[in-house]
């Protein structure tokens, strides 16, 4: 009986060896971080088609409108050039990152905004 619960614990800890063994990444989701830094179009970033977009979906509603919390309104291009100008755009965006409050943007969008004041955020 001993040499039969010996045989049985073997073959029970050699299971659960062969078991926990198993292991299967998905290289898109190991390394989904390093492919958006990679994967992200910095070379022709337009005013009118990355940044307007992102500026509409994190920061006008409710704050940076005519009559909404926020300091200063980006409505279109001559308020946000304003605050591009002045670097209050660049430092809290993408200095400090404290803006927008609400939802941080994604590494990429960091990357789009940075590229296109340095380009001399152009109205394009």
């Amino acid at each position: 009986m001993n040499k039969i619960t010996s045989l049985l614990g073997a073959l029970l800890f050699g299971s659960m060896l062969m078991l926990s063994s198993c292991y299967y990444d998905n290289e898109e989701e190991l390394y989904e971080y390093y492919n958006q830094q990679n994967n992200c179009d910095t070379a022709a970033v337009s005013f009118a088609t990355d940044i307007m977009p992102m500026i509409q979906g994190n920061c006008v509603s409710g704050c940076h409108v005519a009559g909404g919390t926020g300091v200063g309104i980006f409505e279109n291009y001559a308020e946000v050039k304003a605050k591009v100008d002045n670097g209050s755009m660049n430092n809290r965006v993408v200095v400090i990152r404290d803006m927008p409050p609400s939802s941080a943007l994604t590494p990429c969008q960091i990357q789009q905004m940075q590229a296109w004041i340095l380009n001399g955020a152009p109205n394009n």
